[in-house]
């Protein structure tokens, strides 16, 4: 079943991909049917600007089988606007949606080239040249590599057979212009990989980053989908939680709850992060993060208490700022504990959580609703305080039992380092602004 799942989630991952690049081809194809009609507008005024001045056209004069294609194609053009506006991405049309538009591009202007030299016997190369490099430049936009060398092959083929049919076109020409725009034709396809690959990651780690912690967004695309199996490992949990939030909470507005919990909540989970944590949920006005995962740490258990003690620190400072303004300061609980958890993926193709799951991301709530029978604001269970390394300094408040648990658990309030320690930067500069 749960290979099924895993092969569902590929299964869309590649249809969303191939979405969103049916959709930027969509946009393409739009951008290029109203460059084509600007260049049959602009065609027929520099027609008309020069038979007015009293020049010489670039072709021969107009008949009717030259008016009838210049109709004829811009038809073509107005209608294929009102097609493309019509649609919706989809990718299957986004295959074949530029066949029929290049197939017309390169005829009609081969067919122009060729009809000058029929009833004129003037054969412009350096014109087909350049109207035939700006189909194959249309192809910057098409869906995939294909669609570039279907222009290529195109464009080169139509210059060299007119080239052949006319006489007018000498190998070594002939040969240099087919190089010129197989050189083109590469680089476009080149081009539209590159840039289509940077698109797709950065529209993936958007998506990612909507539900996913930073540190698995990145974890994601450096290893793929792969490195979000589910493990089993030894972490160290946080919990933490504001106290008599639902008091303070009747006293405000829900503009205001949302500011004021995103404020709060923005300054934590940049100190669990600038840890080497993730923030695993917001649960109301609690905060879950957790320490080990998705990258195994042989000190989660030190970072994990160094990040409570920085948010202690934090919330001094919140509060300095809240008495300054009139208002009651905050107060809250936070509780450790370090033991074995499954973390991985939850959820179907529509929805995704990385999430941890075990015995001990429920002892820590209950540690955590132990500080206020303690009075205390961080407490520490026995697991955790004995992984720290000696680095802290705390006291044994002794053992407690909790809800759904035989056992008791001994904790440790958390008074702080053992020995001075230098803050990260990043918390440095947190705390300056």
């Amino acid at each position: 079943m749960l290979v099924t799942m895993r092969r569902s989630d590929k299964a869309t991952s590649h249809s969303n991909e191939d979405v969103v690049l049916a959709t930027s081809s969509l946009q393409g194809e739009r951008r290029v049917a109203i460059v084509r009609v600007l260049v049959v507008l602009l065609m027929a005024v520099s027609q008309v600007v020069i038979a007015w001045g009293g020049g010489e056209t670039y072709s021969a004069p107009v008949d009717g089988v030259r008016l009838q294609a210049m109709a004829a194609y811009v038809l073509f053009s107005v209608v294929a606007i009102a097609v493309l506006l019509l649609q919706k991405p989809h990718p299957k049309r986004a295959r074949w949606l530029p066949v029929p538009t290049t197939l017309a591009d390169t005829s009609f202007f081969s067919f122009m080239a060729w009809h000058t030299w029929r009833i004129s016997g003037v054969f412009d190369a350096g014109m087909l040249c350049a109207s035939l490099g700006m189909v194959l430049a249309f192809s910057v936009v098409r869906y995939s590599w294909w669609h570039v060398l279907l222009s290529t092959v195109l464009s080169s083929g139509a210059y060299a057979l007119l080239a052949w049919m006319t006489g007018h076109g000498s190998v070594a020409r002939t040969s240099f212009v087919l190089i010129c725009y197989a050189a083109l034709g590469g680089l476009i396809a080149l081009t539209n990989s590159e840039v289509g690959g940077m698109f797709l990651n950065l529209r993936r780690r958007d998506g990612l980053s909507r539900f996913l912690p930073r540190q698995v967004v990145e974890r994601v695309m450096q290893l793929g989908d792969a490195s979000l199996q589910p493990v089993q490992r030894d972490v160290t949990i946080l919990f933490s939680d504001i106290r008599d939030f639902t008091t303070l909470s009747e006293t405000l507005d829900p503009g205001q709850v949302l500011e004021l919990l995103d404020d709060y909540f923005g300054h934590m989970a940049h100190i669990v992060m600038a840890r080497h944590g993730i923030v695993n949920k917001f649960l109301g006005d609690g905060m879950l993060a957790c320490w080990g995962v998705p990258d195994a740490r042989e000190n989660h258990a030190e970072l994990a208490m160094r990040a409570a003690l920085d948010m202690r620190a934090k919330l001094e400072d919140i509060n300095a700022q809240r008495v300054q303004r009139g208002l009651p300061p905050l107060r809250i609980g936070i509780g450790l504990h370090t033991g074995m958890v499954a973390a991985g993926m939850l959820g179907g193709a529509e929805q995704h959580e990385y999430t941890v799951i075990g015995d001990a991301v429920n002892l820590a709530s209950r540690v955590e609703g132990l500080t206020k029978s303690h009075g205390v604001d961080i407490l520490v269970s026995e697991r955790t305080w004995q992984m720290s390394g000696g680095h802290f300094t705390g006291e044994r408040l002794g053992e407690a039992h909790v809800k759904g648990r035989r056992e008791s658990v001994v904790v440790y309030s958390l008074h702080g380092p053992r020995t001075h320690e230098d803050v990260p930067p990043v918390l440095k500069a947190a705390a300056g602004t």
